[in-house]
């Protein structure tokens, strides 16, 4: 995976951990969720999401998207302070765009 990616992904990761919902929302990372529904999902799922470890880069699968440049499908299995890792995903769309990874939350689901 890209590193430049792979940096964009944890910083989601990071705020989704620290529940910076609105942060995530006001710069459109929420994709097609809203900062609530975000929420709601890791609240219902009642655990405490962590960063990745490094090992897990390994599991998160990547789709290149043919029929939309520069655009990547990613599903990230998620890691739980309760449980290391969990059944919780998260599934993203990535663009790049000039220099930098676009990520929109397709959804965050139990796998």
């Amino acid at each position: 995976m890209n590193n430049e990616l792979r940096n964009e992904i944890s910083r989601l990761i990071a705020d989704l951990s620290a529940g910076r919902y609105a942060e995530i929302a006001a710069d459109g990372r929420t994709g097609r969720l809203s900062a609530e529904e975000l929420r709601t999902a890791v609240e219902q799922y009642g655990r405490t999401l962590l960063l990745l470890p490094d090992g897990a880069w390994d599991l998160v699968d990547e789709y290149p998207q043919v029929d939309a440049p520069n655009t990547v499908a990613v599903d990230v299995p998620l890691w739980t302070k309760e449980e290391g890792r969990s059944d919780l995903t998260l599934s993203l769309t990535a663009t790049k765009q000039a220099d930098r990874w676009i990520l929109h939350v397709d959804d965050l689901h139990v796998l």
